[in-house]
């Protein structure tokens, strides 16, 4: 497949991770859509046009996210800039086994607001341009009740092949309950394929089993479950397979490794391979990221084959 336009629409953040040093903090810019975006477009080149949908503000951090994702050779024609807007931003902490931890400063970010407003009714109609749209659970959170609705009723009216990771964050929700309601109504209205995890399932639906989550999220109207298991590997519900991960990797930091894994596989079937190669690849840049400090490995440390 050539030249497809994908969006990616989320919440694009500062992200600091310690350096050599504890005192040392090295600044990036990550966010789980956008690590997806950077992977999608890392791996498809000129194959896509991969857009990041968000808001910004009008402030020199909000100017430099947006020249470092134009950097990244992503499309950044869909980006609204908010006067009133910030950037959000967020440090990683790790332990010994590369597990991490974030503490955020999001309050005043701009992406909760994308959507609002006529601007925000334009970028929403906008999105039958493409071929494929990508968000996560941590997307439909940021935004007011209204605004998902109106995002779901967006997508379906576009009638575009829609990728959702639940990627379920308790703190962004007022209860699991109203988070599992409100991704079922997306995938219920856009058919869409869920790639998730069995620790999210079992805080966000309590499932316990690949089987249960397989079946919950086809009731609820996936045309495919992909659900990722770390370092076991990923099961494809269409195939009934588990593919397994690279052997011997040791995690530095896993910031990003479920997002570049996502970016992975749907790079990996936008050029044409099966499920199951679509995931071995994926399963190959995740584990490069998570032998890497934080979300994004420069493309010149990545190896794309």
């Amino acid at each position: 497949m050539s030249n497809i336009k994908i969006a990616c629409i989320g919440e694009c953040m500062i992200e600091l991770t310690t350096g050599d040093t504890p005192n040392n903090l090295i600044k990036n810019y990550a966010g789980d859509t956008y690590n997806t975006a950077y992977y999608l477009k890392r791996l498809l080149n000129n194959q896509a046009d991969v857009s990041y949908i968000t808001a910004v503000g009008t402030d020199a951090l909000s100017h430099k996210l947006i020249d470092a994702l134009s950097a990244a050779d992503l499309n950044t024609g869909s980006i609204r800039c908010l006067e009133d807007g910030k950037v959000g931003l967020y440090l990683v902490s790790n332990d010994d086994d590369g597990e991490r931890s974030f503490t955020y400063w999001r309050e005043a970010s701009a992406a909760k607001r994308m959507f609002d407003g006529d601007e925000g009714d334009a970028l929403l109609a906008s999105l039958s341009d493409y071929q494929m749209v990508y968000l996560s659970g941590i997307s439909l959170a940021i935004l007011t009740p209204v605004a998902r609705m109106k995002l779901v009723n967006a997508l379906k009216a576009a009638q575009v092949s829609v990728v959702f990771d639940p990627n379920y964050r308790p703190k962004l929700w007022q209860g699991a309950k109203e988070a599992s309601s409100a991704m079922q109504d997306l995938v219920s209205a856009t058919q869409a394929t869920v790639m998730t995890t069995l620790d999210d399932e079992q805080l966000l639906n309590d499932l316990h089993t690949d089987r249960d989550v397989v079946a919950f999220w086809q009731q609820a109207g996936a045309q495919e479950v992909i659900v990722k298991k770390g370092a076991e590997g990923c099961l494809i519900a269409s195939e009934e397979q588990l593919v397994p991960s690279l052997e011997g990797i040791r995690p530095l930091d896993t910031t990003g490794a479920g997002d570049s894994f996502n970016g992975g596989y749907l790079a990996g079937l936008a050029l044409g391979k099966s499920k199951v190669d679509s995931a071995k690849l994926a399963h190959n840049i995740a584990a490069q990221v998570i032998q890497h400090r934080g979300a994004i490995v420069p493309e010149h440390q990545l190896n794309l084959a």
